[in-house]
């Protein structure tokens, strides 16, 4: 919908809600557009008035209206026109506790009336229906770019949140600069997007837009929007009261604060899961890290939302043995502010504190290149000896193994070692060690090392990520040394104790082990229901490697089972996730064993198709497929035989 809210362009997207809002005015009396500044509330309003009474809506600016005393008169004049049953009243903001006054009165003298009020506040009144409008989605942003400058920009749209205001100021320096020139003048958005020709003073620059907001807010709703500026993404009203409080802005107050800027669009709120959640656009969030720096108290907030985070870390590492995937999604969610508190760290000498204490984020949670990302930063900037580096060593160690990058594991480790003088650590060191020689095929070596790491976690108490993480380690050096009835021994047992505990991750992985010693003791309905609780429970970590290797074995066991077009088409699917991943060097040895010898029984000219199609999956597809949820796409033909 160009044309933001201060100009009448060809209407483009909001499909549905012009249906939605449309529908909805045939039902109630009072309708509300509500949304940031700059989102297209006008535009869309007149777009849903010509719908809903064409010709005959009364239409008011209240912006434009001569103070309030001028408010019912001007109302009362453009409905002296004919046949008029919509009124449409424009930023009502501008006088909100007027205009809801009138509208309540109007309501009640006309039961023929209907009101559609577009404002950035909603009105509070009786009979109120609000609706929140976001910004346009990513094809509708890029449309209107292009119709407007002919380019198609996604990523310009995307940092512009798809505001229309937005889009039509950039679109206008789309005029005399290039794409690219554009996108780094994004930088300074405030100095860019400007255009001294548009029509309200409000929509001729964003930053004005933005401030026009800013006018609304009481003193507190200023202080904590310029506070609230510091988190990256999303934040919860525990993670806002412990960073924006102080002697100005009062716990007790927090939320009714948030509550004040969620009704004047600064703060958008979303129901999740994992409880309510508070963002700003980005536009927003920049204006309000400006009048935080001219507050000269960046330094203060960004320092109290380090300590929030990492304290969230902690508590997260403490209760993620019994409550792991909640914890997975939560800090899923809490990313941007994660990275951002880890950026902080770096700059204040606790970022080996963090980066080791979120270790289940990077080793189970499928984010190794991150994880080794910050781990190796942390490490490289701050080099004093002490138990923060102790841990995040052999973190990375585990980290690095997962990847398959055992050199770099046994680096680390060896550096663990050394710097390690009270043996704190020793028992991951070993537990890691023989991890590391169990993914070189070396299980003579492993079997001392995790026999060790055991008994150390045993004594210390320690059942994760000590105990249950080390029982698959030692589990897959017996398979490797062709002990499978000690591995599945060990397999029963830690398969008791994760189910006692309430411990998910570490199930997953033993029922895949336990899996491949089905398969090599022959007994294929037994791997298979363990193989794809196994890669259910991977799915929902989001653990990639754990995935790869799911669908590699399923396929493996369908081949087993004859079932060779099947088969052959997981195994080329687990070869491109394996491949994405950074190689076949992941796989443990018992697995690329049963593995390579599946794929020689599969390799013969008539499943050839299959095979190309396997490889043309995602890890979606491919463990959808694998768990019987999603077969081949139609286009492509279904094997017959699976």
């Amino acid at each position: 919908m160009p044309r933001g809210d201060g100009g009448m362009g060809a209407f483009v997207g909001r499909r549905d809600e012009v249906a939605e809002i449309t529908a909805l005015l045939d039902r109630v009396r009072l309708v509300t557009l509500s949304g940031s500044g700059g989102v297209g509330k006008t535009r869309l309003g007149l777009e849903i008035a010509g719908r809903v009474a064409p010709g005959t809506a009364a239409i008011v600016d209240v912006a434009a209206v001569d103070g309030p005393e001028a408010l019912a008169p001007a109302v009362t004049c453009a409905l002296g026109g004919p046949d008029v049953s919509l009124l449409v009243l424009d930023t009502c903001e501008a006088l909100i506790d007027q205009v809801a006054s009138l509208v309540s009165e109007l309501l009640t003298a006309d039961p023929r009336l209907r009101v559609l009020a577009i404002s950035r506040q909603s009105l509070a009144v009786s009979g109120e229906h609000l609706r929140v409008l976001a910004g346009l989605s990513g094809a509708e942003a890029c449309t209107l770019l292009a119709a407007l400058s002919g380019a198609w920009l996604p990523e310009v749209c995307d940092r512009l949140d798809g505001l229309p205001l937005a889009i039509e100021l950039a679109a206008v320096r789309l005029r005399t600069m290039s794409p690219a020139d554009v996108l780094t003048g994004l930088d300074d958005r405030f100095g860019l997007l400007v255009d001294d020709s548009r029509g309200p003073s409000r929509h001729r620059a964003l930053a004005t837009c933005i401030g026009w907001s800013h006018r609304l807010c009481t003193v507190g709703e200023r202080l904590l929007w310029a506070r609230a500026s510091v988190f990256a993404g999303e934040f919860d009203l525990e993670a806002a009261t412990y960073v924006c409080q102080d002697d100005e802005l009062g716990a007790e107050d927090m939320a009714d604060m948030i509550a004040g800027l969620v009704d004047k669009s600064v703060l958008l709120r979303r129901q999740t899961p994992a409880g309510v959640r508070f963002r700003m656009l980005e536009g927003l969030r920049e204006f309000g890290a400006g009048w935080l720096a001219r507050l000269g108290r960046q330094g203060a907030v960004r320092l109290r939302h380090r300590d929030f985070y990492l304290r969230l870390a902690r508590c997260a590492e403490a209760e993620w043995r019994g409550r792991q995937l909640l914890w997975c999604h939560r800090l899923r969610l809490e990313l941007g502010n994660l990275r951002l508190a880890l950026e902080t760290g770096m700059e204040t000498g606790t970022g080996l504190d963090l980066a080791g204490a979120l270790w289940f984020l990077w080793v189970c949670c499928g984010m190794q290149e991150e994880g080794r990302h910050h781990l190796d930063r942390a490490l490289a900037g701050d080099r004093r000896a002490g138990p923060a580096r102790t841990k995040a060593l052999w973190v990375c160690a585990w980290v690095a193994a997962v990847q398959g990058d055992l050199p770099s594991a046994e680096g680390r480790l060896s550096e663990c070692r050394a710097g390690d003088l009270d043996g704190h650590a020793a028992a991951y060191v070993n537990q890691l060690r023989a991890q590391v020689a169990t993914q070189r095929g070396e299980a003579a070596r492993a079997m001392p090392l995790i026999r060790d790491a055991r008994d150390r976690h045993r004594s210390a108490g320690d059942v994760f990520p000590g105990l249950l993480p080390s029982s698959t380690v030692m589990a897959a050096s017996l398979l490797a040394g062709g002990d499978v009835d000690a591995a599945v021994e060990v397999l029963t047992d830690c398969l008791e104790l994760c189910e006692a505990c309430q411990e998910s991750w570490t199930r997953s992985h033993l029922r895949h082990l336990r899996a491949q010693a089905d398969c090599l003791r022959g007994d294929v309905a037994a791997a298979g229901e363990h193989a794809r609780e196994a890669l259910r429970t991977a799915r929902l970590f989001g653990d990639r490697v754990a995935q790869a290797s799911g669908v590699e074995l399923i396929g493996v066991l369908a081949i087993v089972e004859g079932r060779m077009e099947r088969g052959a088409t997981l195994l080329a699917a687990a070869r491109g996730a394996w491949s994405a991943l950074g190689g076949g060097h992941l796989r443990s040895p018992v697995l690329a064993l049963i593995s390579d010898s599946a794929a020689l029984d599969a390799k013969c000219e008539r499943f050839g198709n299959f095979t190309a199609r396997g490889r043309k999956f995602d890890l979606e597809t491919a463990v959808s497929f694998a768990l019987g949820e999603k077969e081949t796409p139609p286009e492509e033909g279904r094997p017959t035989g699976s």
